[in-house]
């Protein structure tokens, strides 16, 4: 069965909607495990003062968590970027962007970027 990281890095309102569109879909298309890490300025889509990006993220968490995508914040570019914990909308566990990449890509799962 096919498992996909999905690694989103930009802070464009188009890329994150559509990473979080491709997870669930990757989900509801049967894939065996979907992960989305936001990393670099990627991160401010899971900050709540960044209302309109972070909008998309927490408008779609109950299908997240619903569909079993767990979702990272890299915790260097919460410090690169000023995000502290609680204003985080939406995630499942913070830990290092590269050590999920590495750790994923190890397990075999495709990585896609955005």
């Amino acid at each position: 069965m096919a498992k996909f990281l999905l690694v989103v890095k930009s802070q464009d309102q188009l890329n994150v909607n559509t990473a979080v569109n491709v997870a669930l879909g990757l989900k509801m298309m049967g894939a065996e495990d979907v992960k989305i890490v936001f990393l670099g300025p990627g991160i401010n889509a899971l900050n709540k003062n960044n209302t309109e990006l972070s909008s998309i993220v927490q408008k779609n968490s109950t299908s997240l968590k619903q569909s079993n995508i767990k979702v990272y914040a890299c915790q260097m570019a919460m410090t690169n970027y000023n995000v502290k914990q609680q204003d985080l909308i939406y995630y499942d566990e913070i830990s290092k962007g590269a050590d999920v990449i590495v750790k994923f890509a190890n397990e075999g799962y495709t990585i896609l970027t955005f």
